[in-house]
């Protein structure tokens, strides 16, 4: 049944990339202010982009849930687009070094990327497969919406669902 599942998920995944649309193409300043382009984050593997303010509470906590989505998925790239104003980018970079995510942070201070893409109130999270098709489009955050990602970007590496829950690992050690 699992694998019958699987197998739907990724067909209806499939037969949604045929209608999806492209992401636009951009280059946006990153932390260090050297632009980057779309071109340059595609075709490694599914990339996971997300539009967030450092005002945004949803958006800090998904970033939680984002570093770790990065760190189990080698070939996934996740991006983070700060939409912050120019008065307060500093504040967003403070914030993403404080955290040591391994994400690639981008800014859209003047909210260009933004308005193509009708973002009007972060979070607004964004799955690409590798050539640049949103495959997946989610506002705002609550927890366990993660893991809707996590059955996205899985089907797009062509990998099985995980189980439901994960076994806890037993107590290790004397029981007397």
């Amino acid at each position: 049944m699992k694998h019958l599942l699987f197998i739907l998920v990724s067909l209806i995944i499939l037969l949604s990339s045929l209608n999806a649309e492209v992401m636009p193409d951009f280059r946006l300043p990153d932390m260090n202010n050297r632009d980057l382009q779309l071109e340059n984050i595609l075709g490694k593997g599914p990339v996971l982009i997300e539009f967030w303010t450092s005002w945004c509470t949803p958006c800090k906590a998904s970033m939680i849930q984002l570093d770790l989505l990065q760190k189990k998925y080698e070939l996934l790239t996740v991006v983070v687009i700060s939409l912050d104003a120019p008065k307060d980018v500093i504040k967003a970079k403070n914030y993403l070094r404080s955290r040591n995510y391994d994400f690639v942070a981008l800014f859209d201070t003047e909210k260009r990327l933004a308005r193509q893409l009708n973002v009007t109130n972060p979070p607004l999270t964004l799955i690409l497969d590798a050539q640049g098709n949103i495959v997946y489009s989610h506002a705002s955050y609550t927890a366990g919406d993660e893991k809707v990602y996590e059955k996205h970007i899985r089907a797009l590496l062509s990998l099985p669902e995980t189980l439901e829950t994960e076994p806890e690992e037993m107590p290790t050690g004397d029981s007397r």
